[in-house]
């Protein structure tokens, strides 16, 4: 089971949740599985949210398997002006 983290903003979503544990396979069902449990953090996750998995981050990860990951982290994006 990889360990989910949330910090920064994305903890506004989770309550008084800092970190989960997941058994998802890859970062789409991992983001069903959060949407599901935190109804509120659903409709950002997949815009305003990258993901670093094992300290690397990932580039359009949906599809990026996290099955054998240690730790994810949601990072909020951060947008140039």
């Amino acid at each position: 089971m990889a360990r989910v983290v949330f910090i920064g903003e994305v903890r506004q979503y989770t309550g008084d949740d800092d970190a989960i544990e997941t058994d998802a396979a890859n970062v789409m069902q991992l983001f069903k599985i959060l949407g599901q449990r935190y109804p509120r953090l659903a409709p950002v996750l997949e815009s305003g949210f990258a993901v670093a998995i094992d300290g690397q981050l990932m580039e359009d990860s949906l599809l990026q398997p996290i099955i054998d990951a240690k730790e994810i982290v949601l990072v909020p994006k951060i947008e140039g002006g």
